[in-house]
């Protein structure tokens, strides 16, 4: 828990992305809102260091995983999967729900700062904003798949810790 509150100086280091999401289900799936929600973990094995800043990276997975929650009412199935890209130099995170998908108007808002579907005094708009900012800030990339009524996908793409703005890091300044 302690990790998760720390506010700390960006520190760019090798972590597995595994373990990170595994820390922040743990820490949501005895919640009250997770109780009726089937979490499948589609985790790949042997998957590459990804280049981050683990607090950031927490906070990037838990909003995520709270949002899709909150869609679906807490009734559903979350799914989390891991995969490296044939490259090897990008890890991608896939984060899905089973709630009612995010309306075709609404879609290209959804990283804009105080922009919310909730009803006031309920969200703040700043938790997609934060996660878009934490995916550039990785030299990432974040998109959505969502249909009204068959939920939403989050695509998150990651460099690896061999990588760094796309180019393989050398032994010397790894």
């Amino acid at each position: 828990l302690l990790e998760f509150a720390r506010q700390t100086r960006q520190e760019m280091q090798a972590h597995d992305l595994n373990k990170a999401i595994n820390r922040t289900l743990f820490l949501l799936e005895n919640q009250t809102l997770f109780h009726n929600i089937r979490i499948d973990k589609q985790l790949a094995a042997s998957l590459p260091l990804v280049h981050g800043d683990i607090q950031q990276l927490n906070h990037l997975l838990m909003n995520i995983i709270l949002n899709a929650a909150e869609a679906m009412e807490g009734h559903g199935e979350l799914k989390v999967k891991t995969e490296s890209c044939e490259d090897k130099k990008r890890l991608l995170i896939a984060i899905s729900d089973t709630g009612p998908g995010i309306p075709d108007h609404v879609r290209p808002h959804i990283f804009e700062p105080f922009f919310t579907t909730k009803e006031p005094g309920k969200g703040t708009g700043l938790g997609l904003s934060m996660v878009y900012g934490i995916v550039e800030n990785h030299g990432g990339k974040i998109h959505t798949l969502s249909r009204e009524g068959e939920g939403t996908t989050f695509i998150i793409e990651l460099l690896t810790a061999d990588y760094k703005n796309g180019e393989k890091l050398s032994e010397s300044n790894a």
